[in-house]
């Protein structure tokens, strides 16, 4: 057998200390310390991400409660209720019946539960105040109709004449049918 002297066996155990310690920093260490940052940076990532979808579920909720509400308040409206002789009523209420040049009325079905029903009417030769007036009157009623379209322009009658095209929009309930909420 091979005699190493003292200096040579104190020599070989820190070569193999050294190697050893290398070896564990090599494989074990620094792959672990990588992990942690990548891991570190997914947990940011992922709590941005909790942020955005916990912001998304409040959004969520509101329109949800909303959109109840609105099909309670369908739901409650008459069934009688029609829109275009309530604005015919509205129009008459407010002298303007000699303004208004067309009203057209268009159904679309929104749900297999609901339809929409569109006016759209024609005014000319009507002031401004008439118009917000008129709207306001729309929007005050109590019903389920909202004007969801204004166009506005000088007439040619007279500068401080507008022609104007609004559409008013209202929900209803199918016949037969309970809401769904």
């Amino acid at each position: 057998m091979i005699r190493l002297t003292r200096r040579e066996k104190l020599l070989a155990v820190a070569l193999v200390i050294f190697v050893a310690v290398w070896s564990l920093f090599a494989f074990v260490i620094s792959p672990a310390v990588g992990r942690i940052e990548t891991l570190n940076r997914l947990i940011l990532e992922k709590q941005n991400e909790l942020q955005q979808l916990q912001t998304k579920s409040r959004e969520y909720v509101l329109l949800r409660d909303s959109l109840g509400q609105v099909h309670e308040k369908v739901a409650s409206q008459q069934s009688s209720f029609e829109l275009l002789p309530f604005l015919e009523t509205l129009v008459r209420q407010s002298g303007l019946e000699k303004k208004v040049a067309a009203m057209k009325q268009q159904v679309l079905p929104l749900e297999t539960d609901y339809y929409e029903t569109i006016v759209e009417v024609k005014l000319q030769n009507l002031t401004l105040s008439q118009l917000v007036d008129f709207l306001s009157s729309v929007e005050s009623s109590g019903v389920l109709a909202t004007p969801k379209s204004l166009y506005i322009k000088t007439s040619a009658a007279g500068p401080d004449l507008l022609d104007s095209v609004v559409e008013i929009h209202s929900a209803k309930l199918a016949r037969g049918q309970f809401a769904r909420i």
